[in-house]
C-alpha cells in the first residue's frame, strides 16, 4: 500500500469533490470554493493520496491570533469568507493557520489519517515560525449528551470528562494530538450549522 501526503493541484480537483460527498449535501462546498482555496492559499491545501486514489483532503489559510480575544471567532462564515478565504498577505502578517476544512472519505475513515492530516498543517505552522494552529471543531456528542443526561450549557459540555478523556468524540481526538479550547470563551453558539452540535463549536488550538 502506497501513502503519499502532498500538496493539492489543480488536476486533483475532481477527486477531491468526490472525497466531499462523504458529507451531508446540504454541507458539501461547491467546487469553486475547493478551486478558490487552492488559488490563495496552495501550501496549506493537503489531499491524502493512497494507491493513486485520493481519500482526503485537508485546508488551511494563516490567521491572526489573540488568546483573549476570541469573539472575534463569530461564525465559520465570518473567519473564512465563507469558505473561500481573503486574499492572503506576507506570510509574516500571521502567527497561526487556521484549519478551514478536512474531509476524509466515509469508506477510510479510522486509523491515523486524521492525526496525520493534522499534524502536516501543525508542520506547516512550524515552518512558517507560528505559533498555532487552530480548528473550529463541531463537538457531535452534545445534543446526545442533553437527551440521555441533564441539559448542560455547551461551555460546561466542552471539558466534561469520563476519566482522562473527553466525553465528545471529536474534541477527545483533537485532545489526543494536543488541541483544546482554551476555556469557555472558545465556545461559539451558532459558529456553524450541525444539529448533533446543536449549532455550537469549540474553538481548538495547540500552541506550538
Amino acid at each position: 500500500m502506497s501513502v503519499t501526503i502532498r500538496n493539492a493541484t489543480a488536476e486533483d480537483m475532481d477527486q477531491i469533490m468526490a472525497v466531499e460527498e462523504s458529507w451531508p449535501e446540504m454541507a458539501r462546498a461547491p467546487r469553486d470554493k475547493f478551486e478558490a482555496r487552492l488559488e490563495k492559499y496552495p501550501q496549506g491545501f493537503f489531499v491524502w493520496e493512497q494507491d493513486g486514489r485520493i481519500l482526503a483532503t485537508i485546508t488551511s489559510m494563516p490567521y491572526s491570533y489573540d488568546p483573549a480575544k476570541a469573539e472575534r471567532f463569530t461564525n465559520w462564515d465570518d473567519v473564512t469568507n465563507k469558505g473561500y478565504l481573503y486574499d492572503i498577505g506576507p506570510q509574516e502578517d500571521y502567527n497561526s493557520l487556521y484549519i478551514v476544512s478536512g474531509i476524509i472519505d466515509k469508506d477510510s475513515r479510522g486509523g491515523d489519517i486524521f492525526e496525520r492530516m493534522v499534524g502536516t498543517e501543525v508542520e506547516l505552522a512550524r515552518s512558517l515560525g507560528y505559533g498555532y494552529v487552530i480548528g473550529g471543531a463541531v463537538i457531535p456528542g452534545y445534543k446526545r449528551y442533553c437527551v440521555k443526561n441533564d441539559a448542560v450549557p455547551a461551555h460546561e459540555y466542552v471539558f466534561m470528562k469520563k476519566g482522562s478523556r473527553l466525553i465528545d468524540p471529536l474534541l477527545d481526538m483533537y485532545q489526543k494530538i494536543g488541541f483544546a479550547a482554551p476555556d469557555a470563551a472558545h465556545v461559539v453558539r451558532e459558529y456553524f450549522p450541525d444539529d448533533a452540535s446543536l449549532n455550537y463549536a469549540a474553538i481548538v488550538v495547540n500552541k506550538l
